[in-house]
């Protein structure tokens, strides 16, 4: 009896409890503190890149949208800036990380729980959005929780960034306004929703050129047929009338001019920041917005295959499943279609199809026509972005919304509405099951040891102090978002990056690496995973210890192989007496940086005025010509080019040292140049152990450890001579094989030198 009497008030509801039953879940498994930052994919670069650009925000730099902070030539602060987004959603992220201090774990933290907040309130909207459009909230709950339940969401909502969480808010927020004003004329509101929209991400564009171009269309088609004078010009004038003074067209005018003055605003701070030094066709979000909109001929060369049509819609179709498949169901991580696997595009295809057919029965179809191609307007005109980041996949939120909506409608009519319960118990616990299995991707052994580096990088903080230098001695690849949380980490401290900072390296006051060298310039011995050095006696420190230790194996023109305790030290053969030489190996491959550089004593001893790099190629035998023509290159990396193959390379430049005397360095010649189809070169580390059950269980079968390894990864720089350290397994080890190859694209390898390692000698 007393069920019955409450029933009536009760069932209205429960959706919405169970709505946010459904996202307090997706919140308590997604933010798990042990592994809070490292997920595979994008999520790690992109999470620690916008963190760190939130980070910097401050009115200290005008509010500024900047990366990172180097030094330039003379010492002083050089900023990279990252102004091709609104400043709102860094605002709201730098708010919530602001109460916590110097506390990195709880920053991270308190920053994705409000990605994740943002995520619940996208969700909420869609489902307020979609009560109003269907009538009946069983259904617009069944229809969000499904929609919400895909791989993009999950992942890419669960991430430190504003172009996915926070836009797509901002996309859901301007289309609840559209609803209000279409179904009750509320106009302001939607004006208010768009501009703080805009103020989250450019994305809500998509999502207002089809409302606006479709809501003209219909004024213009009513002012057609209400038109009372039968005269050609007289139609004209009335239609041109209620176009002119059209409430679309004031949204559109409004926003327009809104984000123009927010980009305005943005690319002001950025020209300011490079003192006006370059043309505002050079900035950098001027020539970012040119790369995605294909003018950047190099990119369109380089993922040309992407880039073609075909294979371009056809992996739209294949994000349009994945968006609208819940990740419970294909938990794949695939970002492109697999060779001779089309099954995904042809689910993307019938999805699409679907949300077509059901806008056609649906009564809304200006609304559901506008957001089904949002999405789309998005990726067309953007595909050069869209191509090969599939995190803007989230904006095809709308099929799946108005796929699974409209379905659910047709079965309301056919079933009278009593299976729609049931189907959101359904929706309910797929959304759960997929939430809670999104919550374990990452959680692996290589994530746990880079959520504890968090500590060192705590520990770096309390010894360097504002003010003073760091330089970061890995690329981006090797750090991957570490590599980003250092320079948050370090804010306020000028941070330099890989090679493009190395004629100035010696300018800094530490350095940090992932190498533990036990040098009295090492000042972090109980880190983890990063260790800080004093950049001063450093370089004749490394020097001394590899005087100390005993050498293995010798080769000349490549490298000498010591060993020291239970390390191997490999160290590059150079002339002594030359002070420009290649960095790390040289050994040139088509189409692939290579880098030269003046020797640290050089910078030691100081030296001003320095020529351009001027490249050659040829041989000794044969003479040397420029390899850029007859202007010298203005820069310390050169590309080589198919023409160089079979070719050596060398550098020279010139420079005043500190006698001031003019000096003329140059290089010894390189390798010849390798075709472009060498993929990597590496070293052969195998090691033959004493007892063949002390090995891992996938080697036993093999007899030998194999820990094949790059150079930049164990690379110590700062150093005479290249310099890589690699630590041995403590089993007994009966000999080791050691060498350096080339791998080639077609899987086959090409052997440089070799040389064995004997331990029972």
């Amino acid at each position: 009896m007393i069920f019955n009497k409450l029933k009536p008030s009760l069932l209205p509801a429960l959706p919405p409890l169970l709505l946010l039953l459904a996202l307090s879940t997706a919140l308590l498994f997604g933010n798990d503190r042990r592994d809070s930052l490292y997920r595979p994919g994008y999520h790690n670069f992109l999470s620690a890149g916008h963190l760190s650009v939130a980070a910097n925000l401050s009115p200290e730099h005008n509010f500024l949208l900047f990366r990172r902070q180097t030094l330039d030539e003379d010492g002083a602060p050089d900023y990279v800036p990252y102004n091709r987004f609104p400043i709102g959603g860094y605002a709201l992220i730098k708010l919530a990380i602001l109460p916590f201090g110097d506390g990195l774990t709880a920053k991270i933290y308190a920053a994705r729980m409000l990605l994740l907040l943002f995520f619940a309130g996208s969700a909420a909207l869609a489902y307020l959005s979609l009560c109003r459009l269907t009538a009946n909230r069983w259904i617009a709950l069944t229809a969000a929780l499904l929609a919400f339940s895909s791989y993009y969401l999950l992942y890419y909502n669960d991430m430190i960034a504003t172009e996915n969480g926070l836009s797509l808010f901002g996309v859901l927020l301007t289309f609840h306004g559209m609803v209000l004003f279409v179904q009750e004329g509320r106009f302001r509101q939607l004006l208010v929703k768009a501009c703080a929209a805009l103020l989250l991400g450019w994305h809500v564009y998509a999502l207002l050129l089809p409302f606006i171009v479709l809501g003209m269309a219909i004024e213009l088609n009513r002012a057609r047929r209400l038109s009372v004078p039968p005269s050609l010009t007289g139609q004209i004038k009335r239609c041109a009338s209620a176009l002119l003074f059209s409430r679309y067209m004031m949204l559109g005018v409004v926003t327009l001019l809104f984000g123009m003055a927010v980009l305005g605003f943005n690319l002001g701070n950025e020209y300011r920041a490079l003192d006006g030094e370059v043309p505002l066709t050079e900035l950098p979000t001027v020539k970012s917005m040119t790369y995605r909109l294909g003018a950047d001929d190099e990119f369109n060369e380089r993922f040309a295959k992407y880039l073609a049509w075909g294979n371009f819609l056809g992996n739209q179709c294949y994000r349009i499943a994945r968006a609208t498949l819940p990740f419970y169901i294909i938990p794949s991580e695939n970002h492109f279609i697999n060779e001779g696997d089309y099954l995904g595009v042809i689910v993307g295809a019938v999805a699409l199809g679907g949300a077509v057919i059901g806008l056609l029965f649906a009564r809304q179809k200006m609304l559901l026509a506008t957001l089904v191609s949002a999405g789309f307007c998005w990726a067309l005109p953007m595909r050069h972005q869209t191509a090969i980041h599939d995190f803007e996949s989230v904006f095809y939120i709308g099929v799946p919304l108005v796929l699974f909506s409209t379905g659910l409608l047709c079965m309301r009519r056919l079933f009278a509405g009593r299976l729609l319960v049931g189907l959101s118990a359904a929706a309910l616990l797929i959304f759960v099951l997929s939430s809670f299995q999104m919550g374990r991707v990452g959680h692996d052994r290589q994530a746990s040891e880079l959520q504890a580096a968090i500590s060192d990088f705590e520990h770096i903080r309390t010894i360097v102090e504002p003010g003073q230098s760091v330089f970061v001695t890995a690329s981006s690849r090797l750090f991957a978002g570490v590599g980003r949380v250092m320079n948050y980490y370090l804010e306020g401290r000028m941070i330099g990056r890989s090679w493009p900072a190395w004629p100035d390296i010696f300018a800094y006051d530490f350095f940090v690496s992932r190498q533990r060298i036990d040098v009295p310039a090492l000042l972090t011995p109980d880190n983890r995973r990063f260790f800080l050095y004093r950049q001063s006696g450093y370089s004749t420190q490394i020097d001394e210890m590899i005087q100390e230790s005993e050498l293995v194996v010798r080769r000349d023109g490549y490298f000498d192989v010591y060993r020291s305790g239970n390390k191997l030290i490999y160290v590059g053969n150079q002339d002594e007496d030359r002070v420009a030489r290649f960095i790390a190996q040289a050994i040139p491959i088509a189409g692939t940086p290579f880098y030269v550089a003046l020797s640290p004593a050089v910078h030691r001893a100081g030296f001003t005025d320095r020529s351009p790099w001027q490249w050659e190629r040829g041989s000794d035998a044969e003479g040397w010509t420029n390899v850029s023509g007859s202007p010298p290159s203005p820069t310390y990396v050169y590309t080589p080019t198919n023409s160089d193959e079979g070719h050596s390379l060398r550098a020279y430049v010139y420079y005043t040292d500190s006698h001031g005397n003019r000096v003329k360095a140059m290089t010894a010649p390189s390798l010849p140049v390798h075709p472009n189809s060498v993929t990597d070169i590496r070293f052969f580390l195998h090691l033959i152990p004493v007892d063949v059950g002390d090995l891992p269980d996938h080697r036993k079968q093999h007899g030998f450890d194999n820990l094949d390894f790059r150079f930049n990864d164990y690379e110590l720089l700062l150093t005479e001579r290249p310099v890589a350290v690699r630590e041995l397994p403590d089993y007994a080890i009966a000999r080791i094989r050691t060498g350096q190859f080339l791998a080639n694209e077609d899987g086959s390898y090409t052997p440089l030198w070799e040389g064995e390692i004997r331990f029972d000698e």
